[in-house]
């Protein structure tokens, strides 16, 4: 097999971006290794997702697709920045996923809830918060698809295969 990149590798770039999240890793009445197998999991499906994300987004020169799932890793090399850039589009899916909470738990509430608790603050930084790591990922997708993966210099149209 050729060139290999595990999804540990893209994992543990998430992990360090969400470490101070003491919800993510806390897991009670659980051993060590089974809240590892459990981030690990939970962080596969980002991985998914962030995956589903890009190809959505543009098409990139390489198949992220071309995948082995039983092993995870990827049948080819992923670059740092391909790295970086599924990492922050696996941010990108786990704070959505909170973002659905969000929603959910503001139409829980009554009125009267609303009126002893007004989570409006709060929800409005989220949504800023979120909003500003869409915009980082579409302009990085965009910076991305507008470069060569391996050299990282910018594609440029090559007007003379046009010509008659």
């Amino acid at each position: 097999m050729g060139q290999t990149t595990s999804f540990e590798k893209v994992i543990s770039r998430l992990l360090r971006k969400i470490e101070k999240d003491k919800d993510f890793f806390s897991y009670y009445n659980m051993s060590v290794s089974e809240v590892q197998s459990l981030v690990m999991e939970q962080a596969t499906g980002y991985l998914y997702d962030a995956i589903d994300l890009l190809v959505s987004k543009c098409e990139p020169d390489v198949d992220f697709y071309n995948y082995d799932d039983e092993l995870e890793m990827f049948r080819f090399e992923l670059t740092q920045r391909e790295i970086g850039l599924l990492a922050s589009l696996m941010y990108e899916v786990y704070f959505e996923r909170d973002e659905a909470l969000l929603k959910a738990f503001k139409i829980r509430m009554t009125p009267s809830d609303l009126n002893q608790f007004s989570p409006a603050n709060e929800r409005a930084s989220f949504e800023n918060m979120l909003a500003r790591i869409k915009a980082e990922n579409r302009n990085d997708i965009s910076r991305y698809i507008s470069t060569d993966r391996k050299t990282g210099k910018r594609k440029i149209i090559n007007y003379s295969q046009y010509d008659d």
